[in-house]
C-alpha cells in the first residue's frame, strides 16, 4: 500500500503542476481476488490515504459503464443490464400495438440489441446461468416483434430476424478482435497480446497453416477467460478458409455465416 500511495502522490503532484487537479472524494480503491484465493487480511482492513481522504476497498466499480466485481464473475453487471433491458421492453410492450413490425425491429436494435453487445466480450468465458439469463432477454424481444406469446419457441424467430444468440454473438466480438489484431488492424496492446504458433521441431499437419496462434497455459480458470487465451482458443476452432478472409468485411460474413445454429 506504501508504493500504492507514493504513486498517487506522484501523480498528484504532476497534475498539480500542470493546473489539474485530484478529486479526492471520487477516487476508489478495488482489489481484483480469485474466487478460492483466501486472503491474508481482510478487504475492509484495507486503507488507502489520498490526500485528507481515507479510501477502503469498493465491492464493485463501474467502468465506462461495465460493472466489475472483484471476482471479474459480471454477475453484477449482468443483472444491471437485465434491469435496463427489461425496462425497454416494458415500454416497447406498451407502444407495440401502435407500430408495425419493422419499426419495432428497429427499435428493438437500437434499445436492446445495443445494450446486449456493447462491450460483450468482456462476457467471453461467464458462468452458463448468466448466459442464459441474457439469452432469455433476447428470446423475449424477438416474441416482441412478430407478438407473439411466451410459449412460441424462439429458436424460429431468431432466425428469422437473423440474430445470432446471446453466446454466439459474445464470440463474434471475440473472434472479430483476434482477426483485427492477427493481421494488424487492432491497437499495439491488443496485438502483443496474441502470437503465432510454432511447432517447432515437430513434424505436425498444423504446422503449415500460418494462422494458427499459440494457446498459453494458465494455472487459474480465471486465466482462461482472458484474451489472450480464449481468443486464440476460439481462432483456432475455425476453418482455416475463415482465419484467411482477405478483409474485414469478409471474415464477419464468413464467420456469421459459421457460428449461426442450423436447427
Amino acid at each position: 500500500m506504501d508504493r500504492l500511495t507514493n504513486c498517487i502522490t506522484g501523480i498528484r503532484s504532476w497534475m498539480s503542476a500542470n493546473k489539474l487537479r485530484l478529486n479526492d472524494s471520487k477516487t476508489e480503491l478495488f482489489v481484483f481476488t480469485p474466487p478460492r484465493h483466501v486472503p491474508t487480511i481482510t478487504l475492509s482492513q484495507l486503507e488507502l490515504k489520498v490526500g485528507d481522504s481515507v479510501i477502503t476497498p469498493s465491492v464493485t466499480v463501474k467502468n465506462l459503464g461495465v460493472i466489475l466485481d472483484h471476482h471479474l464473475t459480471m454477475s453484477d453487471y449482468v443483472s444491471s443490464l437485465c434491469k435496463s433491458v427489461n425496462f425497454h421492453l416494458r415500454n416497447l410492450r406498451r407502444i407495440r400495438r401502435f407500430i408495425d413490425q419493422p419499426t419495432c425491429a428497429h427499435a428493438v436494435r437500437s434499445l436492446i440489441l445495443s445494450r446486449l453487445d456493447y462491450c460483450n466480450s468482456l462476457l467471453a468465458g461467464i458462468s452458463q446461468s448468466d448466459v442464459q439469463r441474457l439469452q432469455s432477454l433476447q428470446n423475449r424481444a424477438a416474441r416482441l416483434i412478430y407478438q407473439a406469446d411466451r410459449y412460441t419457441p424462439s429458436s424460429p424467430l431468431l432466425r428469422e430476424l437473423h440474430w445470432l444468440p446471446v453466446q454466439q454473438r459474445i464470440h463474434f466480438k471475440v473472434l472479430l478482435q483476434v482477426y483485427n489484431s492477427f493481421y494488424r488492424l487492432s491497437p499495439v496492446y491488443l496485438q502483443d497480446l496474441i502470437a503465432k504458433y510454432n511447432p517447432g521441431r515437430r513434424n505436425l499437419r498444423s504446422g503449415n497453416d500460418n494462422t494458427r496462434l499459440a494457446i498459453p497455459s494458465t494455472r487459474r480458470s480465471a486465466g482462461d477467460r482472458s484474451f489472450g487465451v480464449i481468443g486464440p482458443r476460439l481462432w483456432n476452432a475455425l476453418p482455416s478458409h475463415i482465419r484467411a478472409a482477405p478483409n474485414v468485411q469478409c471474415f464477419k460474413k464468413l464467420l456469421k455465416t459459421h457460428l449461426f445454429p442450423i436447427e
